[in-house]
């Protein structure tokens, strides 16, 4: 693959990527958990800041602009809920729901660490060392974003989502969370 290539995809999932913050904090406002709401609204700001690094280093050292494409809208947002008003939401759907968007949170980052580690090989192969090198901040990052959502996602898979447990926590993770979207910024 040329550079050109690889960072036309490394864009598309980052862009990507956004989107399924942006959702996720959206599906997770709806149900009223303000702490996994500003938990993906965190990962989206730093993502995004991420997202404008990539650009700014393939301008400065490519001295082109990344093609843009078409993608698929990630559509974590099931098109049912659309109908429906937070009211309308009971504990047994919303203990799915937050089944689901764990299970979709952790499938996304473990499609992009292998993307974000197939990228670094294609780099290397094609010579592009210090753009590979750029790119292992990224690999770093998603690695430990998706160490974290797994043990989270295994932890409330033991409880068997225990909704007690997840309303009591909301509080401290919307603080901790609303601390480090300040650390971004």
């Amino acid at each position: 693959m040329t550079c050109e290539e690889i960072f036309t995809k490394l864009s598309e999932h980052m862009i990507k990527g956004l989107m399924v913050h942006e959702q996720l904090a959206n599906y997770y406002d709806f149900l009223g958990l303000d702490g996994y709401r500003n938990c993906h609204e965190y990962h989206f700001m730093k993502e995004s800041v991420g997202y404008r690094a990539l650009c700014r280093y393939y301008v400065n050292h490519y001295n082109k602009l990344i093609p843009e494409t078409q993608f698929d809208n990630p559509d974590i947002i099931p098109e049912s809920w659309y109908r429906y008003e937070r009211k309308d939401v009971d504990m047994s759907t919303k203990k799915n729901a937050i089944k689901q968007g764990l299970e979709r949170w952790v499938e996304w980052e473990t499609e992009t660490k292998r993307l974000y580690s197939d990228m670094y090989k294609e780099m290397m192969a094609n010579g592009s060392v210090a753009s590979a090198k750029f790119l292992c901040e990224y690999i770093a990052d998603v690695d430990e974003e998706l160490s974290n959502a797994t043990k989270y996602w295994l932890y409330k898979e033991s409880m068997n989502y225990d909704m007690s447990v997840i309303v009591s926590e909301q509080k401290d993770k919307a603080e901790h969370y609303k601390k480090k979207m300040g650390e971004v910024c």
